[in-house]
This record gives structure tokens, C-alpha cells and sequence, in this order.
């Protein structure tokens, strides 16, 4: 079963405090039983009949008792779970490659996360089920005992109910797997919405398009499906719960009849019937929960091996640097990079490049739409890994041990840059900062930017370009010498704009900074040093800025 698979595999003494469980319940069950008959019966029980109130209290309170105990003990085995679980998978995707964590997005890391909280109720699952099926094995020892056919045919009645149960179930279990896939997809559509709101408010099709034939056609199915899973599970517990009553129907009419038991082993019969009752439809409550944490475990498992085939980046060691972080040249030979979709095509490829940038240089990269300009810039700042090539940083080839520590070397702000809320680079953020506080005005946020001194980060309730400043203040304060911008000036109005290119540039050469830049703003090109134009994933233009290359850029197509 996966509920034993998973528990084993945290805790290697799992199996045997099942079984000492197992046997302490089955003994006490099977003589609470015998306590029960024999009383009903007006019979005295074997052993001390002068203390069975003491003996039947005794025994009680060893079920409660043990019951307890490993009951505690498989509370903190989940909750462990749980947190191995969660953080091994969060472990696992932070040193996932980017590439990768494209493709699995984001809703499956949401489902996931909750597939971890359904674990939650494993412990009661697990109980019930060692209880249940104890009580239920020594029952059946009971009935084969008092009446060896009677109790052979209360097995047949018990296999043919649980040979049913299984087949329904599995079909049950593929339409919980269609639910939810639903989900991820339900998560996908759900974050189109929120965060292309504006997007969705512009355009009636648009938001018409995405609720109807999207967001609730998928709600309709996940209904619908779940409707049919529902159904189907209330009729099994129907069928589970009045097969006894045919069963009881049998030992009271038919047992009688076709063996020679009396009147007094038939009472017994009923009493361990209805006794069975009570574990059977715990067992028949449980099946959902079984259902979920199975496909929970299952649905986990495929994400950590997806999330296994991207860890080809290994995180920086602090306390090992093998690059000189003073930044000298950076190098690319015949480097290339391509793109599959999922039937393994090749649906396009950078490259082959060869290009050398060296410190101090500032560099804009120009280029249309699809010309490979993003891709580029991922694979310069290591989120992507290269397909073929070999890339130099300060004159050391890069290769997979030293990767992450080669992309730690840029500072980068990209086109859909994220803001932190949270100060997760550890910076002094503090009026009293004077680093932080000279780049805030040559930013000329000084009237603009709340600083927060107890939480120690700064408010991003920015405008879009504000926030691109914000941000290019954390990169400065990252103190790396490569910055990469795509498209930062773009969000900024024509003054800051001017301002960024005639004034912000220049201060960056003067501090050692090396930029490298995407942007459009074609009348900003003498700025920099040189000038790199892609087209069809491969650069077509390696211009060097001078006053005598100034009117060859004004020639250059665009």
C-alpha cells in the first residue's frame, strides 16, 4: 500500500510497531469478542471468571492505550513527512534550470503543494485501516471457529464485496486523476486572469473568451467528473453497508437451514456481524481519503522526476570561488542553443556564435521580434545552458561545477522583472545607508521610496518604471561588475529616459561596470561602445560606436 510505502521510507522501525500494533490489537479484539458471546450466551469465560469485568477493563484499556501510542507516533512520523516533502521539493526546484522550470510552470508547483497537505490525514487513514482490518481477520477467525461454513461463506460474501470494490474503484480513481489535471489547468487560467486583469477588462472577447470557454468550461468538467465520483462512491458505501444486512439475512434464514447449527451458535453469528458493521464502513469512509493521498503520492513522485531531469545546476558553495570576480573578458565560441517542442522538433536555434565583450564595455543588443535577443540574453546570464560551444569567463572555460558561480557574476534586470517584497538580499536598508541612500537619488527616488527600518526592505508599490529603478538600485547594490538590462529605459518617461542614456551610462562606465543592454531606442545607439543587431538567432551586426560609425548606425536596417 502507498500510505506504508511512504511511512517506511522515513522511518525504518514503521514495520515493526505495525506489527506489534497489529498483534495487540488482534489479541485484545479477538477476546473482547470472545467476552461478548459468552456473556450474551450466560456462559462464563475460560480464564478467571470471577474478574471478567476487571479482565474485559483491562483489555480495553490496552487497545486505547496502544492505540494512543502509535497513533502519537504516526502523527509526528506525518508531520515529518510533510516537511521532508515540502522542502525536498522546494530543495529540488531551486536548482532546477530555468529552461525546466518553464516547462513544468507554475500551477504544477501550486497542486503539488497542496498534494503535500493531503498527507496530512494519513494518520487517521492508517488507524482505521489496522483497526478495521484487524477486527474484521479476527471476526472471520471467530465464525470459522464456531461454524467452519458459515464462517467459509461470510469470507466468499467479503471477497466478492472487495472484488467489486476494487474494480469500481480504479475507475473512480482515473476520474480523481482527470479532476486533477483540471486543476493544473484551472491554476494556469486562473493566473491569466489575475495577472492580465487589465489585459481581460480592455477586451469584451477577451474576457468573455477566457471565463466561457476556459475558466468555466473547466469548472463544468471538474463538476461533472466529480459529480460521477461522488455518485459512484455513495454507492459503494450503500452496497458496503447492506451486503452485511444480506449477510445477517443469511445467518438468520438460510445458515439454519443448509448446516446443522442451533439456535445458540447462531446468536453468536449476529453478534459478530453487526460487531463488523462498525469496521467495514470506517473502511468504506476511508476509500476517498486512500484515493486522494494515492494520487497525491503519485502526482508528487512525477513532479520531483520532472524536477530531477533539470538539476543540472548546482547552487554556489559560498566558501569555494574558482572565477576571479574582477571582471576581464568574457568570451563565446560557436556557442548554440535550441529550442524542441514536445515531440522533440527543433522549433528554432540561436547560434552559432562566436563574440568577446571585455570589462568596462557597454554593449546594446538591437533586434526584432523572434531574432533571438531574449534567448541570448539567457544564455549570457547562465539561465540557459548552452546546446554546443564553449563559453570563457576571464579566460576559464565554464563548465557545469562552475556554472552557477559563472551566472552569480551578473546582475541582471529583465523585460517581466519580479520585485521582492521581502529584503531576501540581506542589504542595509536604512536611511542611515550611504551607498543606498547615493544610488536612491541618482535614481531620483529620494521624495518617492518608502523605507521600512523595522522590516528592513523598501515598499514596491511602484509605477512600472519606478519599480525598473528600484531595481536597478538592488543590482547596484549587488556590487557585481556585469549588469544586463532588457528593455529597461522602456518603461521609464522621454526625460528619465534621456536622463538614463546621457547620464546614469556614463556613471556606470566611471564605477567598472561592464552593461550590456537590449533596447530599441535607436537615437540612444552612440552611447554605447558597440552596438550588436540579431537577426534569425544569429548576430548580423557587430558595430564598434565611434564619431566615424555614428552615420553607419543611422544606415543600419531596423
Amino acid at each position: 500500500m502507498y500510505l506504508l510505502k511512504v511511512f517506511h521510507t522515513r522511518s525504518r522501525f514503521f514495520y515493526t510497531a505495525l506489527l506489534l500494533l497489529g498483534i495487540i490489537n488482534s489479541v485484545t479484539y479477538s477476546f473482547l469478542l470472545l467476552f461478548v458471546n459468552k456473556t450474551i450466551s450466560g456462559e462464563p469465560i475460560p480464564l478467571f471468571p470471577e474478574y471478567d469485568w476487571a479482565i474485559f477493563s483491562g483489555l480495553l484499556l490496552i487497545s486505547i492505550v496502544s492505540t494512543k501510542i502509535f497513533q502519537s507516533y504516526i502523527v509526528k512520523l506525518t508531520q515529518d513527512i510533510l516537511y521532508d516533502y515540502e522542502l525536498n521539493l522546494l530543495e529540488k526546484l531551486r536548482v532546477t534550470a530555468y529552461f525546466d522550470f518553464q516547462k513544468l510552470g507554475s500551477q504544477r508547483v501550486y497542486t503539488a503543494i497542496n498534494d503535500v497537505r493531503v498527507l496530512s490525514i494519513a494518520p487517521e487513514v492508517l488507524v482505521i485501516i489496522i483497526n478495521s482490518v484487524v477486527v474484521i481477520l479476527c471476526a472471520l477467525a471467530y465464525m470459522c471457529w464456531v461454524s467452519p461454513l458459515g464462517g467459509l461463506a461470510m469470507i466468499g460474501i467479503m471477497i466478492g464485496v472487495l472484488a467489486f470494490y476494487v474494480l469500481r474503484n480504479n475507475r473512480i480513481r482515473k476520474d480523481i486523476n482527470k479532476v486533477r489535471d483540471l486543476q493544473d489547468s484551472y491554476y494556469k487560467y486562473l493566473q491569466d486572469l489575475l495577472n492580465g486583469f487589465k489585459e481581460i477588462k480592455m477586451s469584451i472577447t477577451r474576457n468573455n473568451t477566457l471565463f466561457g470557454k476556459f475558466l468555466k468550461v473547466n469548472r463544468i468538467t471538474a463538476k461533472s467528473l466529480g459529480k460521477r465520483a461522488a455518485m459512484q462512491y455513495l454507492d459503494n458505501e450503500l452496497i458496503g453497508r447492506y451486503s452485511w444486512y444480506i449477510a445477517l439475512g443469511l445467518v438468520i434464514f438460510v445458515l439454519p437451514r443448509i448446516t446443522e447449527i442451533g439456535a445458540a451458535e447462531v446468536v453468536p453469528f449476529i453478534v459478530v456481524v453487526l460487531y463488523l458493521m462498525g469496521p467495514l464502513s470506517a473502511l468504506v469512509g476511508i476509500v476517498t481519503h486512500i484515493n486522494n493521498i494515492h494520487i497525491a503520492v503519485d502526482r508528487i513522485e512525477k513532479l520531483e522526476k520532472d524536477i530531477r531531469a533539470g538539476e543540472n545546476i548546482r547552487l554556489l558553495d559560498s566558501s569555494s570561488h574558482v572565477l576571479d570576480k574582477h571582471f576581464k573578458s568574457l568570451r563565446f565560441e560557436q556557442i548554440v542553443f535550441e529550442y524542441f517542442d514536445e515531440n522533440q522538433n527543433k522549433t528554432f536555434k540561436l547560434g552559432p556564435i562566436d563574440l568577446e565583450i571585455t570589462g568596462g564595455e557597454t554593449i546594446f543588443i538591437t533586434g526584432g521580434n523572434g531574432s533571438g535577443k531574449s534567448t541570448f540574453v539567457n544564455l549570457l546570464t547562465g539561465l540557459y545552458t548552452i546546446s554546443d560551444g564553449a563559453i570563457y569567463f576571464n579566460e576559464h572555460r565554464i563548465s557545469e561545477d562552475t556554472f552557477a558561480e559563472y551566472s552569480n557574476q551578473f546582475s541582471a534586470i529583465f523585460t517581466n522583472n519580479y520585485l521582492f517584497e521581502e529584503n531576501y538580499n540581506a542589504f542595509d536598508i536604512q536611511e542611515e545607508n550611504g551607498e543606498l541612500m547615493e544610488y536612491v537619488q541618482m535614481m531620483k527616488l529620494q521624495e518617492i521610496l518608502q523605507i521600512n527600518k523595522e522590516q528592513g526592505n523598501i515598499s514596491t508599490a511602484l509605477s512600472k518604471g519606478q519599480g525598473k529603478r528600484l531595481a536597478m538600485i538592488y543590482a547596484l547594490m549587488e556590487n557585481r561588475e556585469l549588469i544586463v538590462l532588457d528593455e529597461w529605459a522602456a518603461e521609464q518617461d522621454p526625460v528619465f529616459r534621456a536622463y538614463f542614456y546621457e547620464v546614469i551610462l556614463a556613471r556606470l562606465k566611471a564605477m567598472g561596470k561592464t552593461v550590456i543592454a537590449v533596447t530599441h531606442d535607436d537615437h540612444y545607439f552612440h552611447h554605447c561602445d558597440r552596438l550588436l543587431k540579431f537577426d534569425y538567432g544569429k548576430i548580423s551586426h557587430d558595430t564598434k560606436i565611434n564619431l566615424a560609425t555614428k552615420s553607419q548606425i543611422s544606415a543600419m536596417p531596423r
